[in-house]
């Protein structure tokens, strides 16, 4: 959501951030129901934009008001990716929402993976709005640049968000002291391992970021977030939550609509140059979503999906396996073990995470043995009986 020293402003943290907009906009309103999401007045201070600026993705639901003080202005707008927005105003509660978005086995699955998370771990999920201790925050935006740099790394793409991290974190600190953001956290023995943030306006939220931890994966803690999230937006009587852009074939299984993103040019200025910029630059970019968009036709962000889950799934194959001990020199050979410290050996956490899923046993209560310091193997004791975990 960060501004760059140029022309172009990001339009949602104007309008959700720095609630300020260049002198030339004079009203933004919802088309949908033509509520008004920001007016300028007196008493507000405006962006110091003169000539040609570029607004970056604003969605179609929303109308930019030109003040009609400003008789050279003129617009240019181009379509790029849509946004996947949820009508929460047309359910009771979570339970009526996921009946519609999901058939009754995903339902019972995404249940299954919900109970046997609380059994494995004591589980909170909270929501963070009103006054927060700046101790906690900058600690929780600590975990959360961890989550993003090591999800980012598993799906092996680029992060285009971490780059912002420090400037959202500026922008929301006040937001959530006014009520207007709010954090969601899940935690798991008293550690965070799921974070998203939500910008609000009047009645409407909107998708920030998220992370989560992935040694969770095995209980789909994405998807459980969502649910959640969702659930507690439509409990607090919010209408729509907009899940912006990017990732569609994730976002197109929750939202209930779609709308374009634009980019609106505006251009006061009567110099010949940007005169040109004005003309010029707007068909070029309208090339270039143009062939996104026919290679999203042909379904080829699709394909490049399966190809990065096909090689995630190669690169995380065979790094341990678990067997099964038998006889009576199992507690023998644990004798002459150490007891294994897991902040030592972080790598061993995720196995073990999907060792007390199958086993459905407390994570807490696992214990751990290494061989010998220079060994990759140790003996796990899970429910009274004896394993061998190997590392590779």
């Amino acid at each position: 959501m960060g501004n760059k020293p140029s022309n172009k402003i990001i339009f949602l943290r104007s309008l959700l951030a720095e609630e300020k907009f260049p002198d030339a906009i004079d009203k933004v309103l919802d088309s949908r129901n033509g509520l008004p999401l920001y007016k300028k007045t007196l008493s507000k201070q405006s962006l110091t934009q003169s000539g040609t600026f570029i607004l970056q993705d604003v969605p179609s639901y929303m109308d930019l008001i030109l003040d009609q003080n400003y008789k050279k202005l003129s617009t240019s707008v181009v379509s790029t990716q849509i946004t996947h927005v949820v009508e929460l105003d047309r359910y009771l509660d979570g339970n009526q929402y996921m009946g519609q978005h999901f058939g009754p086995k995903t339902r019972s699955a995404l249940r299954r993976y919900k109970n046997r998370l609380e059994e494995c771990f004591d589980i909170r999920y909270d929501v963070f709005q009103g006054s927060i201790d700046k101790k906690w925050y900058n600690e929780i935006f600590d975990r959360l640049r961890v989550l993003m740099i090591r999800r980012f790394k598993e799906k092996n793409e680029e992060n285009y968000e971490l780059p912002h991290l420090d400037e959202i974190k500026s922008d929301l600190y006040p937001m959530l002291q006014q009520n207007r953001a709010t954090l969601f956290v899940i935690y798991a023995n008293g550690q965070p391992i799921s974070i998203r943030i939500n910008m609000m306006k009047d009645k409407l939220a909107f998708y920030i970021l998220s992370a989560y931890d992935p040694d969770f994966d095995i209980f789909r803690l994405g998807k459980l977030d969502m649910w959640q999230n969702i659930s507690w937006l439509i409990d607090q009587g919010y209408s729509t939550y907009d899940l912006l852009k990017g990732y569609d074939y994730i976002k197109e299984k929750w939202s209930d609509r779609t709308y374009a993103n634009n980019i609106v040019f505006v251009n006061g200025s009567s110099d010949l140059w940007n005169w040109l910029k004005f003309h010029c630059i707007p068909t070029s970019v309208r090339l270039r979503h143009s062939m996104v968009k026919k290679l999203k036709h042909i379904g080829l962000d699709k394909v490049l999906h399966q190809i990065k889950k096909w090689k995630k799934k190669r690169l995380n194959n065979a790094t341990y396996e678990v067997l099964p001990l038998e006889g009576a020199e199992v507690p023998e050979m644990v004798q002459k073990s150490t007891l294994t410290n897991l902040k030592d050996h972080k790598l061993l956490i995720s196995p073990l995470i999907e060792l007390a899923y199958k086993y459905r046993c407390r994570f807490d209560q696992i214990q751990v043995f290494q061989h010998d310091k220079s060994s990759k193997e140790y003996y796990i004791h899970i429910k009274g009986r004896y394993y061998l975990l190997r590392a590779y």
